[in-house]
């Protein structure tokens, strides 16, 4: 090798690693900012209206390009099933006592356990996992419009503590980028070389939200991510199961393991789950805005204020299957005192509302919301009680 190339080596060297160095100092200053700024700061004032135009535009290119002939969810469109479920709220404290746990109740349930990745991939791909719950019979002010409202209260959650995107242009241009197949460009400013210009702790949040499959979907913890209402306090909620479950024994190798796991699970045994809420504390760092912040467990730990019991059952059968992809799920179909706070929440309500409608018109369904088991599936039951 001639002196020339050792020093063009070397200087190719050079510059990678000052490139490299770039990328951990532009990763620095992000999850910095993220720590300690003011995280509501910039997001207090976005437009909505132009942002959610493009994005229902995306997504209703996503969903009709993963048609298999039904047309799916933009997200979590892979069902491992909908189980009953009965969501037994407690004799909470005083600082929770408010809206559905204002007093001690048993509610009918449905609870729809979902991988989060679009195309629909096989379980042994590393997800994040969604757990919707839909509480039924809730009394209260409905937060959605009488036609699209019904009585009840929507808990939907995921795996993930928090969420990757921050302002309401950067969900519309994942949403654009995915609508093309191409969602990491996203995270590199659609190609820019300039690592100042990349979403890298957004990049780092949502690859970390990406994890191996559990043994069953009810082994898993499931959190809101974003705040909510509790009455004039803010709250997130999380779901975590009551026991450790046994290993169910099932194929891992199989694309669908978790439905033939939550199967066998709840063909043997009962399971549960400690439905908590964390409030918020108005002197720690708990953004309502920004939802790529986890709120400290240490400053506000998470308190149980109802339990969601799942009964033994059989759910994997047509009718179901049929009910738990035509069930739709919003985190406002739900009363005022547990209104969505942030525009995040905003946009998923219009989003969710008109991708459900977009869907049953396409698949030929009416709208409606379930008032209690026997409405749902009423070819289940006999003088209005479930028979198994």
């Amino acid at each position: 090798m001639t002196h020339h190339w050792k020093i063009l080596l070397k200087w190719a060297a050079a510059a990678v690693l000052f490139y490299l160095l770039l990328v951990v100092c532009a990763l620095g200053e992000q999850m910095f900012s993220g720590a300690v700024g003011d995280a509501d700061a910039d997001l207090v004032d976005q437009p909505m209206q132009p942002v959610l135009t493009q994005v229902i535009e995306s997504v209703r290119t996503i969903v009709t390009a993963n048609r298999t002939p039904v047309y799916q969810r933009d997200a979590h469109a892979k069902a491992h099933g909908c189980v009953r479920a009965v969501f037994e709220v407690s004799q909470t404290l005083d600082p929770y006592r408010f809206g559905i746990f204002a007093a001690p109740r048993t509610y009918q349930a449905w609870i729809r356990f979902s991988n989060g990745r679009v195309p629909v991939l096989p379980d042994t791909a590393k997800d994040a996992r969604g757990m919707a719950v839909k509480v039924m019979g809730v009394k209260g002010k409905q937060l959605l419009d009488p036609r699209l409202a019904g009585a009840t209260q929507d808990f939907v959650m995921i795996t993930s503590p928090n969420f990757f995107v921050r302002r309401l242009e950067d969900y519309a241009e994942l949403e654009r980028q995915s609508a093309r197949n191409t969602p990491f460009r996203y995270f590199f400013a659609d190609g820019s070389p300039n690592p100042f210009r990349w979403k890298l702790r957004e990049l780092y949040l949502g690859l970390s939200a990406l994890k191996s499959a559990p043994t069953t979907p009810l082994s898993e913890q499931y959190y809101s991510a974003s705040a909510y209402r509790l009455d004039t306090k803010i709250m997130k909620f999380s779901a975590r199961p009551c026991d450790v479950l046994p290993d169910p024994g099932i194929d891992r190798s199989t694309p669908n393991f978790l439905r033939d796991a939550l199967k066998a699970t709840l063909r043997r045994r009962d399971a549960c789950f400690e439905f908590m809420v964390q409030l918020r504390d108005d002197g720690a760092h708990m953004p309502v805005e920004d939802t790529t912040v986890r709120w400290s467990e240490r400053v506000s730990p998470f308190v149980p204020v109802a339990r969601i019991f799942v009964p033994q059952q059989q759910f994997d059968t047509p009718a179901q299957n049929e009910m738990c992809e035509n069930l739709s799920f919003n985190p406002w179909h739900g009363i005022v005192e547990h209104e969505p706070l942030g525009k995040l929440n905003v946009l998923r309500r219009d989003l969710y509302a008109q991708t459900a409608a977009f869907r049953r018109g396409h698949n030929d369904v009416p709208p409606h919301e379930p008032t209690d088991w026997c409405d749902a599936l009423p070819a289940h039951c006999r003088a209005g009680q479930w028979v198994d």
